[in-house]
């Protein structure tokens, strides 16, 4: 009999590289939720064998909707949307009536998180934080992820001026801050081999990076070194920058302060602090060394070639 294994947030960064790795085994059943009709259209034309289904998590309704019947719950939140908290608890109460259903199927509860949840300066991380604390007080069998900054949302632009005259990136922050990176494909490899495994990595937490911390600049010099560039980075003025961030997170940059307030936090703690942590874990996961930003650039030339 096959499982049936929700993924929030479906066609989102942390979710679109987990899809094809699960799509294909027969003892699961996907179901994809998503916001949007023009995000269900889209993952349903791509994966015409998975459920797709809209929801608003801020719904109980919905959300116990999308837990019905279901095994495993991967969920992923709205970034930065203001109601976060209310949605992860929304879910995790899902997810309990669901298990104490008669004949539930239901066994485990994922969660993609933040890493150091507890860094309250941050608004999007301090959310997660009430998330993870209602989950593991919430009696289900549990995994909590913590990715850091992706690796390849910077990588896009970069590549796209491989056939320029020299790189150049606007960074919406200091790029003397550190980090450890997370690579997208290396997460997706980690989350899959948590939900195949269930029971190995009831709750646990783990940290889930790809490098050791590396200065922004050192990330963009290595990727400007593997297309044989010059690089050039332009520090964009705080304004600009939380205006470029909505844009990118919302749609508009005319978004509403509450919403906007998470990019705003983010982007002044960036300025002056970063995310530091240890790859180890995420290496034993996926059973090789994380991913670099140089070797990501290596990969998607090779795939363009």
């Amino acid at each position: 009999m096959t499982e049936i294994i929700v993924l929030t947030c479906a066609s989102g960064r942390a979710c679109s590289p987990i899809i094809p790795l699960l799509y294909e085994e027969s003892r699961y059943e996907l179901r994809l939720v998503v916001h949007s009709q023009s995000s269900r259209d889209r993952l349903k034309n791509r994966y015409p064998k998975a459920e797709v289904v809209q929801a608003d998590f801020g719904i109980w309704a919905d959300c116990a909707n999308v837990v019905a019947g279901a095994s495993t719950v991967y969920y992923v939140g709205p970034p930065f949307d203001p109601g976060e908290t209310h949605f992860g608890i929304n879910m995790v109460d899902a997810a309990v009536t669901e298990s104490k259903k008669p004949g539930s199927r239901f066994a485990h509860f994922v969660f993609s998180s933040a890493v150091h949840p507890e860094l309250t300066k941050m608004l999007h991380h301090d959310r997660k934080r009430y998330v993870e604390e209602y989950l593991t007080e919430s009696m289900l069998p549990y995994t909590i992820l913590q990715p850091s900054n992706f690796t390849d949302l910077s990588m896009g632009p970069l590549i796209a001026q491989k056939d320029a005259t020299k790189i150049t990136h606007r960074a919406l922050f200091n790029p003397e801050t550190a980090f450890s990176f997370t690579t997208l494909l290396d997460y997706a490899e980690a989350s899959v081999r948590v939900i195949r495994e269930r029971s190995r990595h009831f709750y646990a937490t783990y940290q889930t990076v790809s490098t050791l911390p590396m200065k922004y600049i050192d990330y963009l010099k290595s990727v400007a070194e593997v297309l044989g560039k010059e690089l050039e980075v332009q520090v964009v003025a705080f304004e600009q920058s939380v205006e470029m961030m909505s844009e990118g997170s919302f749609g508009t940059s005319d978004a509403p302060q509450i919403n906007k307030d998470g990019p705003e936090r983010m982007l002044l703690y960036y300025n002056t602090r970063g995310l530091y942590s240890n790859p180890n874990i995420l290496e034993w996961l996926i059973g090789r060394p994380g991913t670099t930003p140089a070797q990501l650039a290596r990969q998607i030339l090779d795939s363009e070639g």
